[in-house]
């Protein structure tokens, strides 16, 4: 009987000690973890506005959404299609916009929106 509760015992104290270190060694920075969960993934037509914003159109429902991000979304601005990976943010004036932080080019033109 002793035998099993230093067996037990041993057993135990090896799970500790392997779970601690198992999950040190699978951590991440937080913030890293945090953008990964936060980051999502949308398709449509980018266009840039005459007051110089970007907006993402879904072809399906017409859902206008105001994005941010890298020069590189001028290259598409044009009625492009494009899937944008990013996170919804509030800008300094408080509207939600879509801050990219990928962008995938899929096709130089884009059709109406579906009504």
């Amino acid at each position: 009987m002793k035998d099993f509760h230093r067996v037990t015992r041993l057993g135990v104290l090896g799970l500790m000690v392997s779970g601690f270190f198992g999950g040190q060694m699978f951590a991440q920075d937080p913030s890293q973890r945090d953008r990964a969960k936060a980051e999502t993934t949308i398709t449509g037509c980018l266009s840039k506005g005459t007051s110089g914003n970007f907006s993402l159109t879904d072809e399906k429902t017409g859902a206008v959404t105001t994005v941010t991000g890298p020069a590189d979304l001028v290259k598409h601005s044009n009625n492009h299609k494009v899937t944008l990976t990013g996170a919804a943010k509030t800008d300094a004036a408080g509207n939600q916009v879509f801050e990219v932080s990928k962008i995938q080019h899929v096709s130089a033109s884009c059709k109406a929106p579906s009504q």
